[in-house]
């Protein structure tokens, strides 16, 4: 196994002193655990405090390596810590460490049942448990003395946001009335794409419950740049939300309680799933040396295709076929095999020799390479975006895979209106609050998200649409789009609103693009 496969990105010593050092600081802490010990950086540095260690590690080797060094005070136990977990009975005061991060997909089948029973020892559903890195919060909980301890953990920034986490984050808000979440505007890992933070969990007399959040500037300096508490909204569906104080979310409630919701607009669903874009999506000299002009339909498998514009046209479209980009389908569906030409029967034969049709998605179907069809849209909107998400009118009528959004809108609502609405303040900064980001900076909406952003919808008239689509075309700076937009569709909201929702949305730039500067500029909009 590699790396990434078996999580072990050892933390930097500079950021294992400090979480050290902090945690003492803050506690005593007579029994300390860590639970996944491998090299013993924690334990090399917590061992020169008072307090008994406990150190776990499931690899034999890493523990008879530690065995050969002098640490006072520390029992090295080896063990598969979810294992360890359900069965000790032992309390801790301080858990601290780095757990690995490792889908379940790449755990044996006893690493997975071994923390599907602890799913089941908190009563949570199994669907919480996606990664590794869950099961150790969760068996670190069990060990823990909840009213006279802490656990303090590095964990992937994922779990702040991530739809799956969201019952963990509920339940352990339920479990500590503290919750203090540092994160830094460098990466802790820059070899990787994966971003972190710091959680420290733990109970403290006498306060009302509280989520903190602290950005700092990287693991050499924390210094504080960003701070913010929440208290009254709790709990908190996304951790990651707290860079918000209570009143900034408050005002983003309020204000999305006087518009429509993109849900109410008409039906929305995920484009085509084709199973092998490589191999049914092919370019306009494939389409002719395969003779199937007659089975093949216009489709936009990258986001890149349709950048920077309002409404893709006809003209936008064939601009692509000509550029030779991959724009054509293959849809074989209900078509008889006997018609198929014999440069097609070849091609599909080379889909079978490459295992194509033993793919998850095309092994389902009756015939591997019928691609079910989904309907096109009036509006797309991609829902993984960089500086600005888009939603682009559909004037050429082409079907998507699923990088987008197909929205059909009920009759009431006119689709260039709805998209020059769509590019406000407002629903921007909504996009960023309900949505999440991944390494790289790329941000992204499941449908659920998307639906429920509030948009100031009203009729436009058609010249508005068309100064709209040229200013996108010309890639103006983002804020000249936006500020053009709000005169229309905000000009309700007095300038101080519009000012604080202007700030609202470039916190979540700053720390979703790691940049304080340049955040304004209208490029690179797709990451695919």
């Amino acid at each position: 196994m590699d790396e990434k496969q078996t999580g072990s990105f050892y933390t930097p010593v500079s950021l294992v002193k400090y979480m050290s050092m902090h945690a003492i600081g803050r506690m005593n802490a007579p029994s300390i655990l860590e639970p996944s010990v491998g090299d013993g950086r924690f334990v090399d540095i917590l061992s020169k405090y008072d307090g008994k260690i406990d150190a776990v590690e499931i690899d034999s080797s890493k523990i008879m390596d530690l065995s050969k060094r002098k640490l006072p005070n520390v029992e090295l136990i080896c063990n598969n810590f979810i294992k360890y977990s359900l069965e000790s009975e032992k309390k801790y005061n301080l858990i601290i460490g780095n757990p690995p991060y490792i889908t379940k997909k790449v755990l044996s089948e006893t690493e997975r049942d071994l923390s599907v029973q602890l799913m089941k020892f908190w009563s949570l559903p199994d669907s919480v448990f996606q990664n590794l890195w869950v099961s150790f919060v969760l068996g670190a909980l069990k060990l823990l003395d909840v009213d006279n301890g802490a656990i303090f953990f590095v964990l992937p920034f994922e779990f702040l946001q991530v739809h799956y986490a969201e019952k963990l984050r509920c339940f352990l808000e339920e479990k500590f009335n503290l919750i203090e979440i540092t994160t830094f505007k460098e990466s802790v890992f820059p070899d990787i794409e994966q971003d972190v933070c710091l959680v420290y969990l733990t109970n403290k007399k006498g306060i009302e419950p509280i989520v903190k959040y602290t950005t700092v500037n990287n693991i050499e300096d924390f210094n504080v740049i960003e701070y913010s508490e929440i208290r009254r909204n709790k709990p908190l569906k996304k951790w990651s939300n707290s860079i918000l104080s209570d009143d900034e979310i408050e005002l983003l409630k309020k204000l999305s309680e006087g518009y429509k919701k993109v849900g109410d607009l008409g039906y929305i669903s995920p484009g085509i799933v084709t199973g092998a874009n490589g191999f049914f999506i092919i370019n306009k000299s494939r389409v002719e040396s395969l003779d199937c002009k007659e089975l093949v339909i216009p489709v936009i498998q990258k986001g890149s295709n349709v950048s920077n514009l309002l409404f893709f046209s006809e003209s936008d479209f064939k601009e692509l076929v000509e550029s030779n980009k991959n724009v054509w389908m293959l849809n074989l569906s209900n078509v008889d095999l006997a018609s198929f030409p014999t440069e097609l029967h070849n091609y599909l034969s080379t889909g079978v020799r490459d295992e194509l049709h033993m793919r998850y998605k095309c092994e389902k179907r009756k015939r591997w390479h019928d691609v079910p069809i989904i309907p096109t849209g009036d509006l797309l909107f991609f829902k993984r975006f960089n500086k600005l998400p888009r939603l682009v009118v559909n004037s050429a009528g082409v079907f998507t895979t699923d990088i987008s959004y197909n929205i059909r809108l009920s009759s009431e609502y006119d689709p260039l209106s709805v998209a020059f609405c769509f590019y406000n303040s407002l629903t921007m900064t909504l996009c960023e609050y309900n949505g999440r980001f991944y390494g790289g900076g790329v941000g992204e909406l499941v449908p659920s998200e998307f639906k429920s952003l509030a948009i100031p919808y009203k009729r436009i008239h058609k010249n508005s649409v068309k100064k709209l689509d040229r200013m996108l075309r010309s890639n103006l700076e983002i804020e000249e789009v936006l500020r053009y937009v709000d005169s229309v569709v905000l000009n309700d909201l007095s300038p101080d609103v519009l000012k604080q929702i202007k700030r609202i949305r470039e916190k979540y730039l700053i720390r979703r693009l790691k940049v304080a500067d340049n955040i304004s500029h209208h490029e690179g909009n797709e990451r695919q």
